[in-house]
């Protein structure tokens, strides 16, 4: 398998062709992705005592396949390395510097202390704090930590989406802390089952606030932009109403591209018309949480988003993830 690695987005929930480089379908073997640098890459590590995953750099291409038997398709590719029409991807930029990977919580946010966001086995989320409460405990924890960010997350998802070679995560990976119960530790057994590349419990068990993504009044993205400022920008791309999520907007501007992250532009009211296969609200004036709570079902998610609460609103099934630059 070549390091240059895409996916055709399909138009349909399924098995979605993988690509190479130059948007020809190839089927990768088994064991061909722990050979893949990138992945490879992956690991567990202990920092600070926190429990933790790296993800190392790398490059991306969002755009339509050129020529082939693919030609016109919208696809996504990844790379380790600088090739031409590849980005380094906004989860690696951090404040004008370009980093060499990003670390982010093995487990769904534990508590720390009394005043710390943590990543730790045995213990139950951090829950029932507002947005801006759970930001400061997890920059409580030293220089470079923080909140999980949308191209964090957005990383990891890409990288996902081509590995299992399908949006629907719950049919490739396990079901996960979606069919009811409360919530869990979160090494619940049902939490794990909702993990990739030792990233534990991606959806079920408690929503993850997830940092620089946010409606407006006219409930149109704002995310960070994509040098590593942090600073936010309007895209000025409406998001959809609330409802499967179909097609992934893919809009591009001055200090913001969408490609690069998976934000819905179009959604479905029947999840067998949808094409990412998980559900979506959206809301005026509301920050981001991913991946659906212990009761949500086949609602939740590795794609499942809502971006539909006030960053003032707490809940004990509202948590988040923790990371490191």
């Amino acid at each position: 398998m070549s390091n240059i690695i895409g996916i055709i987005i399909g138009k349909a929930l399924g098995n979605w062709q993988r690509i190479d480089a130059e948007g020809n379908s190839i089927a990768p073997a088994a064991g061909d992705f722990d050979a893949h640098p990138t992945y490879a890459g992956i690991a567990d590590e202990v920092i600070d005592g926190q429990h933790l995953v790296r993800v190392p750099a790398f490059y991306y291409r969002s755009g339509a396949v050129p020529a082939g038997e693919h030609a016109g398709k919208k696809a996504l590719w990844v790379s380790p390395e600088p090739a031409p029409g590849f980005e380094l991807h906004p989860a690696f930029r951090h404040h004008g510097a370009e980093l060499a990977q990003f670390h982010v919580g093995k487990f769904q946010g534990t508590p720390d202390g009394d005043d710390k966001l943590g990543s730790q086995p045995g213990l139950k989320p951090l829950t029932s704090i507002n947005f801006p409460t759970m930001q400061a405990r997890a920059a409580a924890c030293g220089e470079g930590w923080m909140l999980w960010s949308i191209y964090q997350l957005a990383a990891i998802q890409m990288l996902a989406l081509i590995e299992m070679g399908t949006p629907d995560a719950q049919a490739a990976i396990g079901r996960g802390h979606v069919d009811g119960g409360g919530v869990q530790p979160v090494d619940d057994e049902l939490v794990v089952q909702a993990t990739w590349r030792g990233i534990t419990g991606l959806w079920g068990n408690v929503w993850q606030m997830v940092d620089g993504l946010q409606t407006n009044a006219d409930i149109e993205y704002r995310i960070w932009a994509t040098d590593g400022s942090q600073t936010y920008v309007e895209t000025d791309v409406e998001a959809p109403g609330d409802g499967w999520f179909r097609r992934r907007a893919t809009d591009r501007d001055a200090g913001f591209d969408l490609g690069a992250v998976f934000l819905p532009a179009t959604t479905r009211d029947d999840r067998d018309e949808s094409a990412f296969g998980d559900y979506f609200w959206s809301y005026p004036n509301a920050v981001a949480c991913h991946g659906g709570l212990w009761g949500n079902g086949r609602d939740a998610g590795l794609f499942h988003l809502n971006v539909g609460s006030d960053a003032g609103v707490s809940s004990s099934n509202i948590g988040g993830r923790l990371a490191k630059v």
